[in-house]
């Protein structure tokens, strides 16, 4: 039996070259897409004013970049973390069977270039686990107080929002959680309080968004990009998400809210869709079409029954 000529540290170096290497962007990815396909969007949450950014509770370091987006998925009151050992050291145990978040970080370390024999710093993605402080029992947490701002209602968009969930039988709506989605198995919208966003303009841009998704409901206009539940990434899952952008945008307008507000907000929004199914150049004018009908449906009104011609 011939014997391998292969030394130590090469047998080596083939192992690891075979061995899966954990992939930290794929995985950083994979929870943002999760997230997306459960209909929330991470960047795009305009409650939680009051709040602050997500940050370390021990060493107040307030995460950044990618960390703030991933840390936005949690649905806590306050968004304050710990890693396991942090919890360990001032007193308390993560409680069993919580799941925490992951954070990514860069770490440096030093190699010998085989060139010249100095050493030269590169570095290297890792990550760790973090806890919210309401995953953890055993200490005395001192949580800051949550800001919130008065809510002044709009009286026409009120107006507007009343009508359709109740003389137009629109579905049903509770202000509980940290997400805002509309829920279609059930018929019915689920906000933040109004009191967690932003602006007067932010709250009724983001509850016209989720109305306009309830009209696509078998029982209203059936529309198919909402009733066949069509995947994240889809033509039919963008198309109906510009369509409930534009919805909200034609309700905000009736109800002569500042657009400017928002505008830029949705703009980003609707170009991710935009540049997903750029090859689509009728993408805009049947979303268009489409919001204008449960725009119309919203506020009660008949949709204009004529023909176009040519010239208009």
């Amino acid at each position: 039996m011939k014997k391998s000529s292969a030394s130590p540290s090469k047998k080596a170096a083939a192992s690891n070259a075979t061995t899966p290497r954990l992939d930290i962007c794929q995985m950083v990815t994979d929870r943002i897409v999760a997230s997306l396909e459960g209909g929330i969007i991470p960047w795009r949450k305009p409650w939680n004013a009051g709040a602050g950014a997500p940050r370390n509770y021990i060493s107040g370091h307030v995460y950044q970049s990618i960390n703030a987006f991933l840390l936005s998925l949690t649905p806590y009151e306050h968004p304050l973390f710990l890693t396991y050992k942090q919890a360990q050291a001032a007193g308390g145990q993560v409680r069993k069977g919580e799941k925490g978040m992951m954070v990514v970080f860069f770490s440096h370390i030093l190699k010998e270039n085989q060139q010249t024999g100095e050493k030269d710093t590169f570095p290297l993605l890792r990550y760790s686990t973090v806890f919210n402080v309401a995953q953890i029992d055993g200490i005395d947490w001192k949580l800051p107080e949550l800001q919130t701002r008065d809510h002044q209602p709009h009286e026409e968009a009120e107006r507007i929002c009343a009508h359709y969930m109740g003389e137009l039988d629109g579905p049903s709506l509770y202000f509980k959680g940290e997400q805002a989605l509309y829920r279609k198995s059930v018929d019915e919208v689920l906000m933040p309080a109004p009191e967690t966003f932003n602006s007067v303009e932010g709250f009724y841009a983001t509850l016209f968004h989720e109305l306009a998704h309830s009209t696509g409901h078998q029982r209203r206009l059936n529309r198919p990009e909402l009733v066949e539940n069509a995947g994240f990434g889809s033509p039919t899952y963008a198309k109906e998400e510009l369509t409930a952008e534009m919805t909200a945008a034609f309700l905000s307008a009736a109800a002569s809210l500042d657009l400017s507000a928002t505008i830029e907000n949705a703009t980003a929004y609707i170009q991710n869709w935009l540049n997903a199914l750029k090859n689509d150049k009728t993408l805009v004018m049947k979303a268009a079409s489409l919001a204008q009908k449960a725009a119309y449906h919203i506020l009660g009104q008949a949709a204009p029954s004529y023909e176009a011609t040519p010239a208009e």
